[in-house]
């Protein structure tokens, strides 16, 4: 049968002039199509087979690694022709460890925009650097304004990341303790500084309620099998409130620095900030990054925009990216406020903010512990009568902190002064003034009997 089949279709070629040319030239075009395509095919199978090509978005923190690694390359200090600018600025240690050093911004160059001809251990890499054009910048990726493209001529792919590894070395050494801050910009993370961790004694807080937050916070982060069996979003807020100075801010940077993790700063007042951006922000989280949100209620006052509110985000675009659908998952929030009593209730309700802690005035406890993490060699009772000298309800902890840096050499002196500072505080001036009988301080109970 399939002989009959065949000499049916030699009858036609035969005896079909037309149908027997039009099969030629259909056969003939997809041989040549075939053919002409041979050379890029060959050329993209060789580039696989030989080839390791990464790209680098500068939304990631990989970007700027390679960026700092290729401003101490070689070829950047010596070879190349076409370079970016980048300064660096002198800290303190290095200007103190090398008094004739030059405290001006150190110059240091990277590979311009275009084609960079390198070598990392002895193999050929080819780096392409892109930034768009003005007019371009339209059309590029959201949220990507340059990128790198580098191709390692090797097919062996642990070389990319031995060079990966290398510039997060130049980077971030290991030795390298500083924790990242990161704070929301056009609608995703920009990592803005580092800065060195707080210890946990550093932020004097009433007894207990420090070590109540890392604790309570350890054990979100230690739960999440036992959220998601209970079907429980795996999201956790704080609100610490209470008057400015109060250390409410440093006690987020303390639990941030006794966790090991980063802080992801927001604010609502961003004049480039709206729903869609702070939703994004919300499902991109920084990994291990506490978010802080501060002056929470500077930003809506009943459900209404403040005042000075310059920000597109409305209450409800607050409300679901806190915890709508897309909300991320393992998340730490950290809000603070100097007055909780504008907030709307739907704003810290249970499961937006699991955990309210006012933080207030300094007490006597307070101060003798902050006078004796200032002179740990003092005798006790400077401590004691310098917390005695403390009026309740009136002074924040920022404000005796100041205090003591200004005696930090003299702890008899640091007691002494106390009333001066004291009495330019307006409010507990006016009752040193009404109370006081000589030299001596009035007593703290009788301040606060007063001030009540």
């Amino acid at each position: 049968m399939i002989e009959g089949f065949w000499i049916y279709v030699q009858g036609l070629l035969q005896n079909n002039q037309i149908f027997s040319g039009g099969l030629l030239l259909m056969v003939g075009g997809a041989v040549l199509a075939y053919f002409r395509q041979l050379p890029s095919q060959l050329y993209h199978f060789i580039r696989r087979q030989f080839i390791t090509e990464i790209d680098i978005l500068d939304r990631d923190q990989a970007f700027e690694w390679l960026e700092k690694w290729l401003a101490q390359h070689s070829y950047s200090k010596k070879r190349a022709r076409s370079l970016t600018v980048k300064t660096e600025a002198i800290d303190y240690e290095e200007r103190r460890d090398n008094p004739m050093l030059d405290a001006r911004p150190r110059i240091l160059f990277s590979p311009a925009p275009g084609v960079h001809w390198l070598f990392f251990r002895r193999r050929l890499v080819c780096l392409h650097r892109e930034r768009p054009k003005l007019k371009e910048a339209t059309t590029q990726v959201a949220n990507v304004r340059e990128c790198f493209n580098v191709t390692i001529f090797s097919r062996d792919r642990k070389l990319a990341h031995q060079l990966l590894e290398e510039a997060r070395e130049v980077a971030l050494p290991k030795t390298d303790v500083r924790l990242t801050v990161h704070r929301a910009s056009h609608n995703y993370w920009n990592e803005q500084m580092k800065r060195l961790p707080r210890p946990v004694e550093s932020v004097v807080l009433a007894e207990g309620v420090m070590e109540d937050l890392i604790a309570d916070a350890k054990t979100f982060l230690g739960r999440r099998e036992w959220y998601c069996e209970r079907g429980i979003p795996y999201r956790r807020g704080y609100l610490l409130n209470g008057p400015p100075g109060t250390g409410k801010s440093s006690a987020v940077v303390a639990i941030a620095s006794a966790l090991g993790m980063d802080i992801a700063m927001l604010s609502l007042g961003d004049s480039n900030m709206e729903d869609s951006g702070i939703s994004e922000l919300f499902s991109s989280i920084p990994v291990n990054s506490i978010v802080l949100m501060e002056d929470i209620d500077c930003a809506f006052i009943d459900r209404k925009e403040a005042d000075d509110k310059r920000s597109k985000v409305t209450f409800s675009g607050l409300l679901n990216a806190i915890d709508g659908v897309a909300a991320g998952e393992g998340r730490l929030l950290f809000a603070t406020t100097n007055h909780i009593e504008r907030l709307d209730p739907a704003l810290i309700r249970p499961g937006r903010i699991d955990r309210k802690m006012f933080i207030g005035y300094a007490t006597q406890e307070q101060a003798a512990r902050l006078f004796q993490r200032f002179f740990p060699t003092a005798d006790g009772s400077w401590a004691r009568e310098f917390a005695d000298r403390v009026p309740l309800d009136c002074v924040t902890m920022s404000t005796l902190q100041t205090h003591l840096l200004m005696y930090s050499e003299d702890p008899q002196l640091a007691v002494d002064k106390l009333v001066d500072l004291l009495c330019s505080q307006p409010l507990v001036g006016r009752v040193w003034n009404e109370n006081s009988k000589g030299s001596n301080w009035v007593s703290s109970s009788l301040i606060h009997h007063k001030l009540a």
